[in-house]
C-alpha cells in the first residue's frame, strides 16, 4: 500500500493529467494501482492472514465455520460487523481494515460515530473480538455481530 505522503504527490501529478495517453503513463505504475479488486482477493493477499489457517481464523473472528466459508466461496456477502471481526481477528492495522472495508463497500469507520470511535481504539490497541466486544459492552454500544 502507498504510504500518505506518496498518496498526495501521486494526486498532485494526476490533477495535471488531462490527457488519455498520460493517464494511461500514469496507471502503469505498479504502486499506483491497486490489483485487489475484491474484500476476498485483498484479505487473503495480507501477510498476517498468509500466517493463519481458516480453523485460527474462524476462532479468531468468532465468525460460525458454515458462515466463513461461505464468504470466502463467495456465496454470502459479510455485513460491516463480520469484516470488523476478521480483520480484528487477523490482526490488520487501522489503514488494512480501512481498506477491507472498502472493498467490500462497507462504510468505513466513521470519527463523528461513537461506536466507530471505539473500534478504531481497539484496533490501534491491538484488541481482539472479544476484547472489542466487551471494550463496546463497556460504553453500552451495540458488540460486533
Amino acid at each position: 500500500m502507498i504510504d500518505e505522503s506518496t498518496t498526495k504527490k501521486l494526486t498532485d501529478i494526476l490533477s495535471k493529467i488531462d490527457d488519455t495517453k498520460a493517464m494511461e503513463s500514469f496507471m502503469e505504475n505498479p504502486k499506483i494501482t491497486d490489483s485487489h479488486k475484491t474484500f476476498i482477493e485483498y484479505f487473503r493477499s495480507l501477510p498476517q492472514v498468509k500466517e493463519l489457517t481458516d480453523s485460527s481464523l474462524i476462532e479468531l473472528s468468532g465468525i460460525e465455520k458454515s458462515y466463513y466459508y461461505q464468504i470466502f466461496k463467495g456465496s454470502k456477502n459479510p455485513s460491516r460487523d463480520k469484516i470488523l471481526r476478521l480483520c480484528i481477528g487477523a490482526g490488520l492495522s487501522m489503514r488494512e481494515t480501512t481498506r477491507a472495508l472498502e472493498l467490500s463497500q462497507a462504510a468505513p469507520l466513521y470519527p463523528k460515530n461513537r461506536r466507530d470511535i471505539i473500534i478504531s481504539v481497539a484496533i490501534n490497541q491491538h484488541a481482539n473480538v472479544i476484547d472489542t466486544n466487551l471494550l463496546l459492552d463497556k460504553y453500552k454500544e451495540e458488540p460486533l455481530s
